[in-house]
């Protein structure tokens, strides 16, 4: 015991409601680290008694409240969609130094002290209502280069009978998700298409770029202007002549599949180029 006291005996009891603001941090894998902030209110319970040769019996038995205070910080392990594993350290302190009123030999008198603790938890967290994961689409390799959702079709091909004719050809360039550069197979593509017109005398080109609804109607539009960009250049590097083709460019104004917005379309990712001769 304490020089003077050589048999104190005592129990102090906390307990606290706490309000609390957690802040997840999205690491995009399986762990999500968090820090928070808590403000609530704390009661005291402290019991003590002991004798004293000198001054008598010391006996507390008192209660008090105090504001509280906690800081935390922790990280949550991902062990199954919406089931994690918490792990967590907490600071907790009361506002202020709890006092507690007594008694030595019938006198009364008071103590006090701080109060503050250090405190890991480690329990599951379920978050509920958490979205189920989206099931992956499966894609197929086209003729072009690009790829389409098993359930679509693939671009048309530029076939022998629209190139026989003097009838406008039309030519379709598709391209993948958020890009503007062309397949090898794309670039092919334009070349055979450039040589067909210069061999029947070619009058006007017309390149359309164009882009699905998932991104935001400004960069769509900014995106469908790079694609008939790209295609243009690769047709006057195969020959034809500047003056002739006319470049536009409608982002995501002219789907050639209809669709929500947000929605990845393959179909509506392309530029479309429109071949008239003289």
């Amino acid at each position: 015991g304490f020089s003077g006291w050589p048999a104190l005996d005592g129990d102090l009891q906390a307990y606290s409601v706490m309000f609390n603001v957690i802040r997840d941090f999205d690491t995009g894998g399986n762990l999500t680290p968090y820090v928070g902030l808590g403000l609530g209110g704390a009661s005291f319970k402290n019991q003590v008694t002991g004798p004293n040769a000198g001054f008598g019996a010391l006996v507390i038995d008192d209660s008090n409240k105090r504001l509280a205070y906690q800081a935390i910080a922790g990280v949550a392990v991902k062990l199954a969609e919406g089931l994690a594993l918490d792990l967590s350290y907490r600071y907790f302190a009361a506002a202020g130094t709890p006092k507690f009123d007594g008694t030595i030999g019938g006198s009364p008198v008071s103590i006090r002290h701080d109060y503050d603790t250090h405190s890991l938890f480690a329990g599951l967290r379920w978050n509920f209502g958490a979205a189920a994961a989206p099931a992956a689409t499966q894609y197929k390799d086209c003729w072009d280069g690009s790829s389409v959702p098993v359930a679509s079709e693939c671009p048309p091909q530029l076939t022998e009978q629209q190139a026989a004719n003097l009838d406008p050809v039309n030519v379709i360039v598709y391209f993948d998700y958020d890009k503007a550069n062309l397949t090898p197979e794309a670039s092919n593509l334009i070349k055979e298409a450039a040589a067909r017109a210069l061999a029947n005398d070619v009058d006007a080109v017309v390149v359309s770029g164009h882009a699905d609804r998932s991104g935001g109607s400004a960069y769509n539009q900014a995106l469908s202007e790079r694609r008939g960009s790209v295609v243009r250049d690769a047709l006057i590097a195969n020959g034809i002549a500047a003056d002739k083709i006319r470049m536009e460019a409608y982002g995501e104004d002219k789907p050639a599949k209809p669709t929500e917005d947000g929605v990845r379309e393959p179909l509506n990712r392309r530029t479309e180029v429109t071949i008239s001769f003289q």
